[in-house]
């Protein structure tokens, strides 16, 4: 246990904030068979006060990790008599500023060498130095690879929200957490990843709070340098810049043997024949509050508004409140851009006053199965290890969902 001493408060009493943190078996890739053993490390903030709720924190792409996570989480305990818990899921760490590394395609790397009239065997940490300093005549750009740590990759999803799922029921078990006040907090790409864990296991959680997040995977995202798509752009300090994709065995070919098929598109998005499996499964049991700019280029806020639509024609608890300009107050909403530079723990305070009106006698799914056909395969999930397995079959006689 991590204990953390706060500052003395005028009435000379101190805040003092624990935290455990533990590990869980990561689960492995079913879909390309790539990832082999690993741990998932999580972070239990007053892990005592379980019992009354946990809420599930789930960061997005790098720029709400480290303090501000930690943060979130201290308050959200201390002031709701709740549990907090953080997970380090699969490829998180998919930004610079958190870990991941920066690498030039191979041709893009002979130019850069080139240029710079470097030799051939330059590593690439030395490389990239050269080109921070490097001020060029005119706009240059080379494009390249963002490469998280410990044997991470692009699996978008699914294994991100296996591992969230393996977490809140490690916790539950070790702390005897109060499984019907579940409340999982996310915000882009972590909002997304909020709905696919309600999407995996169907009414387990009470409540969902998501900010800005994909209806549909954004290609962008998987398969980015096959679509000729950016992810991440950078300028270096010299004024040279980096479009960069994050590192996914995932392409966008006929035949490859790691092609992001339909099928994987499918399980990835809530269409309507997505939902209504999820609704027959107890989905609908769950409050959904979804915020969104009413335009973000990066989530489409019209693919999220037919999403809340057809959720709500089938009896999902849920409710989409989009944003325009006139919303911009400089402490809620602070812009107009993707994520709407919202604060999550207004946004949190918020959607915890509605739940009070909207989950009044919730009571989780204690289902132990799941079943959800997406195109030719079906993904079946096994709750009763009690961490879940999921197994996916091919069936190449059905019609796709």
């Amino acid at each position: 246990m991590v204990e953390v001493m706060r500052a003395a408060s005028s009435s000379n009493k101190v805040d003092i904030m624990s935290y455990y943190e533990h590990s869980v078996a990561g689960h492995p890739d079913v879909e390309l068979g790539l990832c082999g053993d690993r741990l998932v490390r999580y972070r239990i903030h007053c892990a005592e006060q379980a019992g009354s709720g946990l809420v599930v924190y789930i960061p997005g792409f790098g720029g709400d990790l480290g303090a501000y996570s930690e943060v979130f989480c201290e308050r959200v305990a201390t002031q709701h008599g709740m549990a907090a818990l953080c997970v380090d899921y699969f490829c998180m760490r998919s930004r610079p500023s958190v870990g991941a590394g920066i690498s030039l395609l191979p041709g893009e790397r002979e130019r850069a060498l080139s240029l710079l009239a470097l030799p051939l065997d330059t590593p690439d940490t030395a490389l990239l130095r050269a080109l921070d300093s490097f001020q060029p005549d005119a706009p240059l750009r080379f494009q390249g690879l963002l490469t998280p740590p410990d044997g991470a990759y692009q699996n978008f999803g699914v294994m991100a929200a296996l591992d969230i799922l393996n977490a809140i029921e490690d916790a539950m078990c070790r702390y005897s957490g109060n499984r019907d006040n579940l409340i999982l907090v996310g915000s882009s790409y972590g909002g997304y990843l909020a709905q696919l864990v309600n999407k995996f296991r169907p009414g387990y959680a009470r409540a969902l709070f998501d900010n800005s997040s994909w209806a549909e995977p954004n290609l962008a995202y998987v398969v980015g340098r096959d679509i000729g798509a950016v992810e991440y752009q950078c300028t270096l300090q010299g004024g040279v810049e980096l479009a960069l994709c994050v590192d996914s065995p995932w392409r966008m070919l006929a035949g490859h043997p790691h092609e992001f098929d339909v099928d994987a598109f499918i399980i990835r998005s809530f269409s309507a024949s997505q939902l209504d499996q999820m609704a027959v499964q107890g989905g609908t049991a769950t409050f959904c509050l979804m915020v969104h700019a009413i335009h973000d280029s990066i989530a489409p806020t019209e693919a999220k508004l037919a999403m809340a639509r057809a959720m709500l024609a089938r009896g999902f608890n849920a409710e989409l409140i989009l944003f325009d300009e006139s919303s911009i107050d400089g402490d809620f909403i602070r812009n107009m851009e993707h994520g709407m530079g919202l604060s999550m723990l207004q946004f949190f305070e918020q959607g915890l006053a509605l739940l009070a009106g909207r989950s009044l006698d919730f009571q989780a799914s204690r289902a132990t199965e799941v079943t959800l056909q997406a195109g030719h395969s079906t993904y079946h999930l096994d709750f009763g290890c009690p961490l879940v397995q999921l197994h996916r079959h091919r069936i190449e006689s059905m019609t796709p969902a």
